[in-house]
């Protein structure tokens, strides 16, 4: 089987997105309005040059993660078995029982989507950001961070395919904490920004969602059972989003809320995907919870 390298396609994924990225700062589209009616309540959505470009990357991203992960021996082990089903005259009894000494288990292509939450929550994230800088070197420092986080978070998720891979247990948790932290920078933008909580309870619910998909696909559970706790997750996030739009709380005391209680809700389904709900879980998270609120409420504005 000839492997192939990763990092290949990984950097030219890193190098298209920013150079995509590069160009909102002078790209110009005329801005669409839309009016109507939601819940009762009037509603405004604005189609502008960021939400273009949110879509364009979210289906690029998608299909560079494909890319990275189709790199993998495990995915590559499926397409051979695939082709030894096939009629041949060539020989097939090596093919399907070991790929260079390794077990012949491999992952299903129909399953690679769980791979591409953290990479489009990533990149919107940054679009986010980067419309928010206020001067030129914040927004290269931004761009550079950007490609560094990308690039990272492609090496992670290739190592990350295979539990039984060298370096699985570094990349998880290299992977963990950079969730966290876009979960955090999500919640943060999200709360400066200051848009009504449709929109802010709509964006929380799906990128929430799209980051709970990646710290929940490492529990080896069915894709389909991961997703739904995922949605879960994204879906107790946005309704929180907004019932906290309804207090005057400062950007950075409601990113930590939303953060905390994302984290409380990923550990809980994590357990619960195992199976090791029980009482000292609960009051493991329980406490954990409550410190944090303390601190939250003790040191933030």
């Amino acid at each position: 089987m000839n492997l192939v390298d990763y990092r290949d396609r990984a950097s030219v994924l890193v190098w298209v997105v920013l150079m995509a990225l590069a160009a909102q700062r002078f790209l110009q589209l005329p801005v669409r309005t839309f009016e109507g009616t939601l819940f009762g309540s009037p509603i405004t959505l604005t189609l502008t040059a960021n939400t273009v470009l949110i879509a364009l990357l979210a289906a690029l991203v998608a299909s560079g993660t494909e890319a990275v992960v189709r790199a993998h021996p495990r995915s590559q082990r499926v397409s051979l078995r695939k082709a030894a089903a096939q009629p041949s005259s060539r020989p097939r009894s090596s093919v399907g029982v070991a790929v260079n000494g390794e077990s012949s288990t491999g992952i299903q292509r129909r399953d690679h989507w769980v791979f591409w939450g953290l990479p489009i929550a990533l990149v919107i994230v940054a679009v986010l950001l980067l419309s928010l800088a206020s001067s030129l070197g914040y927004w290269v420092l931004g761009l550079i961070l950007t490609g560094i986080a990308l690039g990272a978070s492609m090496a992670g998720i290739y190592y990350t395919i295979d539990p039984f891979q060298v370096g699985y247990r570094r990349a998880r948790l290299g992977m963990n904490a950079l969730t966290y932290a876009i979960a955090l920078l999500l919640f943060l933008v999200v709360y400066r920004t200051r848009v009504r909580s449709i929109v802010s309870g709509t964006e929380v619910l799906l990128l929430s969602s799209l980051l709970a998909l990646e710290l929940l696909r490492g529990s080896e559970r069915p894709t389909l059972l991961v997703a739904l706790y995922a949605g879960v997750t994204g879906l107790v996030l946005g309704q929180a989003t907004w019932t906290l739009n309804y207090w005057r709380l400062d950007s950075l005391t409601g990113g930590l809320v939303l953060l905390v209680l994302f984290y409380d809700i990923v550990g809980l389904s994590q357990n619960a995907l195992q199976g090791r709900i029980n009482r000292r879980i609960l009051l493991e998270y329980g406490l954990i919870s409550l410190a944090a609120m303390a601190l939250i409420w003790e040191f933030a504005p």
